[in-house]
């Protein structure tokens, strides 16, 4: 079976570096980094991540406050958890997190389908959306968007900030999990708008799954008492994760991003002849792309049918909040250089042909 649903992509470089960080350890640093780690980094942690993360000199001490946890997804649901009694519902994407979703499902945070266009939320129905009192916390990937592959303007992104502030006690969650795979990404929503954003920051994309670490930056205050539940739900991270991430944003971590960049572009140039002539949604370099599928075929049943040729797909419904069955979700991340990839894809690309 071949899964095209997880999408981690990996280089070797990855294990050279982990490699050479290790041996920069002595036998008891090694062993205290085997340690829990607090929930709050450090002054000089928080420092670097707001240089790596390229916010304006003095915004991270002026409007941030950091906590860690295991990863992206634990932050996702310890945010919803956490901020459920203020903030019942969330404002998503028409296609969003399949994982937001399922946090959201599980802690009874009631989503709210905001419209959308190819660059992601539109600010208008934004605008209407808060008006209307649906909710005061929005989710947004506005760069290289999961699953759509949508990248919002920086245009798009000063009008979103603009609706944003407009009102009171609103709140965004920019999950930029795919920001680094953009060749020249705009400015994050964190970058335009630090006082309202609440910014996850995670390692298994940029690097490798197995760095269990993500940063959530939030405006001070606002998630001060979260710690009980990432503490019950994950117990957090550990200190050689906390130091690893530290040692990565310190240069190491530029050449594997690139060294990824490299590799997504040369799987577009292979992945854009075989679906000639079908409607697909890609950023070159991406990893994962968008393919929509003929009005009559429904993505359940096309997966059902991948499924049983041996190939795992995801249905637009996983990404849905109203259940879309238009679309399937392809992801190369885990299998970029997998023999069994391009003949997969010919498949799928064909399969879709045929039931045009």
């Amino acid at each position: 079976m071949l899964d095209l649903r997880l999408n981690y992509p990996s280089v070797k470089q990855e294990a050279v570096i982990f490699k050479q960080y290790m041996d920069t350890l002595g036998e008891q640093a090694r062993y205290a980094m085997l340690s829990p780690d607090p929930f709050t980094p450090g002054a000089a942690a928080h420092e670097r991540l707001g240089q790596w993360l390229q916010m304006e000199a003095g915004d991270m001490e002026r409007y941030m406050d950091v906590k860690t946890t295991c990863s992206g997804n634990s932050a996702v649901y310890c945010i919803l958890a956490y901020l459920k009694a203020a903030y019942p519902a969330v404002g998503v994407e028409e296609f969003t997190y399949s994982n937001l979703k399922l946090a959201a499902l599980d802690q009874g945070v009631r989503m709210e389908s905001i419209a959308c266009d190819e660059e992601g939320m539109i600010p208008q129905a934004l605008a209407q959306h808060l008006q209307q009192g649906k909710s005061k916390l929005i989710y947004l990937q506005p760069t290289v968007h999961n699953p759509t592959c949508s990248v919002m303007s920086l245009k798009r992104r000063e009008d979103t900030v603009a609706v944003i502030r407009s009102f009171e006690d609103v709140y965004v969650i920019e999950d930029d999990a795919y920001r680094f795979l953009h060749p020249s990404p705009p400015p994050a929503i964190l970058q335009l708008m630090p006082e309202r954003t609440i910014y996850i920051c995670s390692f298994s994309k940029t690097f490798n799954p197995f760095v269990r670490m993500a940063y959530v930056l939030y405006p001070k205050g606002l998630l001060d008492g979260m710690d009980r539940i990432i503490r019950i739900t994950s117990s957090g991270s550990s200190s050689l994760f906390n130091a690893f991430t530290q040692y990565l944003m310190q240069g190491s971590l530029t050449a594997v991003i690139e060294e990824k960049r490299r590799v997504g572009v040369a799987l577009y140039e292979k992945i854009a002849p075989i679906f000639q002539g079908l409607t697909y949604h890609i950023v070159p370099g991406s990893y994962h792309f968008w393919l929509q599928l003929p009005d009559h075929l429904k993505a359940g049943a096309f997966t059902t049918d991948m499924r049983s040729k041996g190939i795992e797909v995801m249905s637009s419904e996983d990404f849905s909040a109203e259940g879309n069955q238009q679309f399937i979700r392809i992801a190369a991340g885990a299998v970029w250089d997998s023999p069994e990839l391009l003949p997969a894809l010919e498949v799928i690309a064909g399969t879709v042909k045929q039931s045009a």
